[in-house]
């Protein structure tokens, strides 16, 4: 497949190195006097990896961590391409407790010279390991770690050993698994579950499910596409031993665009809704929310996906709204919003302006533990008060390379929380101070 064909990649010339460096005091609101200051605790006692989008399979973007401002700058890494290759962009990251997995891109000479890279990094910010794919096109899904394996889908259904970075060998599949599948990945359990989204010259769209030791389980909503053929939303969030898939396909031959609920242990449909999903979904018990076209905040009831409430909203992120606090919280064009989960009334509305608009980006992310929640912004980083937004306090990432997006944390009860947000080049690591 050319990658003239979708050409998103944006070559960036800057070369960032690793430095340290600090993250610049902008001043910071503070609670009104009837609200609780969020918990000055600097460590929460609970071990909390972020091993996928969204956090978990429900996508709450929700840690046990106690994150607080200010926030210091501890290191930052810059994947470097490979002699004769060409560095294009960092996607986004996930990390555990043991080390840090970078999604990011370089291009060859030669079509199938370079293309999807992961690189391994250790939470001191060193360079563990580094893999490319040897394929042409990234569309910059996230990676998922699964029992010892990095997970990438992205020209492959691709499994890395999370120690070396070495290639794992998953054994054969009714489907290809060795190029031509892009799509999000969950890691449960149970298993791995994943989507193909883009059909080139590998297998048509479809669902899939892979047992705990990676063995083929089942698929489903098998598409019969013409050539090129996509899933413009391939949204995923497994609930309640049910996964969740909302498609907008391009080529709705035979399944058309709507969500639709599965059974998790086999793949049968256990119901379906027509419309037009736009976002990323996250789930609770009861409910999944996303945005769906044109810019609502809809909440659907996961038991036969009716509408349980739909929200008018002005120029919505499209990122799986983050669950905390009983809230559901989204960015949008005037600032972060969070509704009431049963009946979608907006319970408070801040300012600020969440930087992470895209199919697969993110802005923020919940701190459970100081019931706070981390925004990366137009202006920088800001941490708000979970009960009613209050800024509490925000500051300029100290070398970042240009706006800094997809936000997630990890907390290790031996070190505290450690924030990692990317820019164009490269992932930061900052730590509360």
């Amino acid at each position: 497949m050319s990658l003239n064909l979708r050409a998103l990649h944006i070559v960036r010339a800057a070369i960032g190195l690793l430095f340290a460096g600090t993250l610049l005091s902008c001043g910071g609101g503070g609670a009104t006097p009837a609200v609780p200051q969020p918990s000055r605790r600097p460590v929460a006692n609970v071990a909390d990896n972020w091993i996928m989008y969204g956090h978990d399979s429900r996508h709450t973007s929700a840690s046990q961590a106690s994150v607080n401002g200010p926030l210091q700058t501890m290191w930052r890494y810059d994947p470097q391409a490979a002699t004769g290759d060409t560095f294009s962009s960092t996607y986004n990251a996930v990390a555990a407790i043991g080390g840090v997995y970078v999604h990011w891109f370089q291009s060859a000479p030669t079509i199938l010279g370079a293309g999807p890279s992961v690189d391994g990094v250790s939470v001191g910010g060193l360079r563990i390991w580094s893999f490319v794919a040897k394929k042409d096109f990234d569309e910059g899904h996230w990676l998922s770690i699964f029992g010892n394996n990095v997970v990438f889908q992205d020209d492959e259904e691709g499994f890395l050993s999370s120690a070396t970075g070495k290639p794992v060998s998953q054994g054969a599949k009714q489907w290809s698994a060795t190029y031509d599948m892009w799509g999000e990945t969950i890691p449960d359990t149970s298993g791995l579950y994943a989507a193909n989204t883009f059909l080139a010259d590998g297998s048509d769209l479809f669902v899939y499910s892979l047992d705990a030791t990676g063995a083929a389980r089942w698929s489903a909503l098998k598409q019969k596409s013409s050539k090129y053929s996509q899933d413009g939303n391939g949204a995923l969030v497994l609930s309640n031993g049910t996964l969740f898939y909302a498609a907008s396909y391009s080529d709705q031959s035979p399944h058309p665009t709507g969500i639709y609920a599965l059974n998790a242990s086999s793949g049968a449909q256990l119901a379906y809704a027509a419309t037009t999903p736009a976002g990323e979904m996250s789930a609770d018990a009861n409910n999944i929310y996303l945005v769906e076209s044109p810019s609502n905040l809809v909440a659907r009831s996961q038991s036969d996906l009716h509408k349980v409430w739909s929200v008018s909203t002005s120029s919505p992120l499209l990122a799986a709204p983050v669950l905390a606090n009983g809230f559901v919280i989204i960015g949008t064009g005037s600032g972060v919003e969070a509704h009431d989960p049963a009946s979608g009334r907006m319970v408070w509305r801040s300012p600020v302006q969440a930087n992470g608009y895209g199919q697969s980006a993110t802005a923020l992310c919940a701190a459970l533990a100081s019931n706070t929640l981390v925004v990366t912004a137009v202006d920088g980083l800001h941490v708000l008060n979970l009960s009613n937004g209050s800024d509490l306090w925000h500051g300029a990432v100290g070398g970042a390379q240009g706006g800094v997006t997809n936000p997630i944390i990890v907390n290790d009860p031996s070190r505290g929380a450690t924030v990692y947000v990317t820019d164009s080049r490269g992932i930061i690591a900052l730590t509360p101070h």
